[in-house]
């Protein structure tokens, strides 16, 4: 029984309900603006009525403190944490495996064992939504995923750095900047916690990694660095350029986001703490999807995204 997965599925969907509160609750809108609608969304917008239902206002007075803003630009920040835990999660499971370091492994599973013993009592009520994960993934297939995470954030560093032209005066919510590092973390340890007793066990013979997860990735990461390349050619939040991905949807570089978690929750084999990562990309990059729209709709008019999805085709 893997607790800690259960601990990162608590910790996301927690995350994903605090997007979906400050979706539908009018009077939190403002803190999912970020960027260019941080920027053009005047503070009127976010819905102010003569009168807020006490829930709305309970809501308010406990998210507020994260309606700060920051420099947008330490997006980087992101990438660079993780990154760092890729990395690290990679050393660790390949010394595990190899024989060389089996402390950190060793340490993670006896943590895991007190926490079971800790949280039996809710654990094993059977109407929880949230269960700890009896799966085991492979060391090949955590490796794969690790390998991919490693990857992805080196890309997005990379693409922030030399390719995206961060704006000097564009900023974000301290709570996306705090959530963002949260999910990184989150989405690290996913990828490996519920690999840590195949990989001190090294019994992972004959297990292969699903080849059309991995094309999944790379098309999607392709399509992504394209699109942001894309971007970054525009003048500051003008209209999306005409090429194939814009024509049918509003952020494809969200799309693709979406696919490169599909693809590493396919890897690991939709473990429920992956699900859990894929469930808060899908539904935090489909609510900025759906604030990017509002703001070309304002700004262009209707016609600018017209025939257009915001994240999934023929869905969303």
């Amino acid at each position: 029984m893997h607790v800690l997965s259960f601990l990162i599925q608590l910790s996301l969907y927690a995350l994903t309900s605090s997007v979906l509160l400050s979706r539908f609750v009018p009077r939190l809108r403002y803190l999912l603006q970020y960027g260019k609608t941080l920027e053009s969304i005047t503070p009127v917008e976010c819905a102010l009525r003569p009168k807020y239902s006490l829930i709305e206002s309970a809501c308010d007075a406990i998210l507020k403190p994260l309606g700060f803003t920051v420099p947008k630009r330490w997006f980087t920040h992101f990438y660079v944490l993780g990154l760092s835990l890729s990395a690290a999660s990679s050393a660790m499971l390949y010394l595990c495996h190899s024989g060389k370091v089996t402390f950190p492994v060793r340490c993670l599973i006896h943590i895991d064992e007190v926490l079971t013993k800790k949280l039996t009592w809710l654990l094993a009520k059977d109407a929880f939504i949230l269960k700890a994960s009896d799966i085991n993934v492979s060391y090949t297939r955590a490796m794969a995923a690790i390998t991919i995470v490693t990857l992805q954030c080196f890309r997005r560093l990379y693409e922030c750095i030399f390719v995206e032209k961060m704006s000097q005066t564009a900023r974000m919510r301290g709570g996306h900047y705090i959530v963002g590092h949260l999910f990184y973390v989150a989405a690290t340890a996913a990828t490996w916690s519920d690999a840590l007793e195949s990989t001190l066990a090294r019994d992972d013979e004959g297990d292969s990694v699903p080849k059309i997860a991995i094309i999944m990735y790379l098309v999607a990461a392709l399509a992504q660095y394209t699109t942001h390349d894309q971007l970054s050619r525009l003048k500051k939040y003008s209209l999306t350029p005409p090429t194939m991905l814009f024509k049918h949807l509003v952020c494809p570089h969200y799309t693709a986001e979406v696919v490169i978690y599909l693809a590493l929750a396919w890897i690991c084999g939709f473990t429920q703490a992956n699900v859990a990562v894929l469930v808060w990309t899908a539904v935090s990059l489909g609510t900025s999807a759906e604030q990017s729209r509002k703001f070309y709709v304002e700004k262009f008019g209707a016609k600018a995204v017209e025939g257009k999805w915001n994240l999934v085709p023929f869905v969303f």
